[in-house]
């Protein structure tokens, strides 16, 4: 309902009055403590704790209202908890993790009915959902990882809304009468990260450089995004706030082997480029695309490819090598969310440059909404002059819809809210 800040370290956050759990219970102060405790935790291993360093502890003040003490200034900390996910302390702590996992008790417009590992999720209704009942009795997600399979089923009417579509696939959908494009641009880029930490080849910014001009955006967007894509105008897209425009490196195998050799490295050298999957559209193109332009410029790539859970176990723990390549958005178009996978006090494992790390802390410290855009554009600056990461392309955001579906809307913060849809 409200959020004040008392001193720059403290601010109060008062929750709606009459919310409720799905088991009837009250949502209360004592929920929210509970959460970011259990987050913070070092034994629940959440993949969201190294996000949320900067909160020093929490005060209950009632049942609708805490206190959060941060261990510095967070000027973006309202827009932060937007996303994070509350969880009920006494159903909780009255099922135990694994009966909550098989009947999770939840405050949202849906409600958890079945799952099935790796294929698919049930939800149906919330009777109890704060803003009123949806329109849907019941919302299954499938996971289809081809792209045109999941634009078969829409056509075909096995499924109501395919995600993630291909830009191939986009005139197959328009030239149907059964279905529907919806496009919207999209936070989400392409990221490419130098393991700087435990590949010291990396910390040279030449051959930082001679990666990033091996690299052909514009051909990676042409031949596999049909030309959707949004190719990079500096290391952050316009749906950041603070974004400014700053001229990239440009593309030139022949500047990017004379960089190499000129970093002591004439012909090249072996280097891993470390993926995930699921990742984002195409993921299974463009990589070996892109080990491809490397190659050319005389770099040896090894292309591994996990699942995004190992990805991430094996980039906490600072034992990732070489390049990572992954997709990357937030759900509120804050710089800082963005930001905290370049921040040595959050998630970054990689990043080695005192000057983007100073940059960082002045953004997340300053309440002035100005001053704050422009440190975010010094930001934006300093990482593309300075060849510290890449963004290869902002991702087009392709939905297939089926036309007996109406409401259905993808937000360009990939955040996909079915309470005002409706199945004819």
């Amino acid at each position: 309902k409200d959020w004040k800040n008392e001193n720059p370290l403290n601010g109060v956050l008062t929750l709606r009055s009459g919310m409720k759990w799905s088991d009837g219970s009250p949502i209360t102060a004592d929920d929210v403590q509970f959460s970011i405790q259990r987050m913070k935790d070092p034994a629940t291993k959440s993949i969201w704790g190294p996000a949320y360093t900067y909160i020093q502890s929490t005060q209950v003040l009632d049942d609708t209202t805490i206190r959060i003490t941060t261990n510095r200034p967070v000027a973006e900390l309202p827009r932060d908890f937007g996303r994070m996910v509350m969880m009920p302390k006494v159903a909780f702590e009255r099922l135990g993790l694994q009966g909550f996992l098989k009947a999770p008790v939840t405050s949202g417009p849906f409600l958890f009915k079945s799952m099935v590992p790796g294929s698919s999720l049930t939800l149906v209704k919330n009777p109890k959902y704060h803003l009123g009942p949806v329109k849907l009795d019941k919302l299954i997600f499938r996971e289809v990882p081809n792209a045109s399979t999941r634009v078969a089923d829409v056509l075909s009417g096995q499924a109501d809304i395919a995600m993630a579509v291909s830009p191939s696939d986009i005139k197959q959908v328009d030239s149907s009468s059964n279905a529907k494009i919806i496009s919207t641009e999209s936070i989400e880029r392409i990221k490419l990260e130098f393991m700087m930490k435990t590949d010291t080849r990396l910390q040279n910014e030449k051959v930082r450089e001679a990666i990033i001009r091996s690299i052909d955006p514009k051909a990676i967007n042409d031949s596999l995004f049909q030309g959707t894509g949004g190719l990079p105008t500096g290391w952050m897209n316009s749906l950041t706030d603070g974004y400014c425009p700053v001229p990239v490196p440009p593309y030139d195998h022949a500047v990017a082997k004379e960089l190499l050799k000129e970093a002591g490295y004439p012909n090249g050298f072996p280097i891993d480029m470390n993926g995930q999957t699921p990742s984002y559209p195409l993921s299974d193109q463009v990589e070996p695309a892109i080990a491809d332009m490397m190659s050319k410029a005389g770099f040896v790539v090894n292309q591994i490819v996990n699942e995004s859970a190992k990805d991430a176990d094996i980039y906490n723990s600072g034992k990732m090598k070489g390049i990572r390549i992954w997709g990357i958005a937030n759900t509120s178009g804050g710089a800082d969310q963005m930001l905290r996978n370049s921040d040595i006090n959050r998630s970054s494992r990689e990043m080695v440059d005192p000057t983007l790390q100073s940059l960082i802390e002045q953004q997340q410290s300053e309440f002035n909404t100005d001053k704050r855009r422009a440190i975010v554009c010094e930001i934006n600056k300093r990482v593309v002059d300075a060849n510290l990461e890449m963004s290869v392309l902002s991702v087009p955001n392709i939905a297939a819809v089926s036309n007996s579906v109406s409401g259905f809307s993808p937000s360009p913060y990939l955040l996909r809210r079915y309470n005002t849809v409706v199945k004819h």
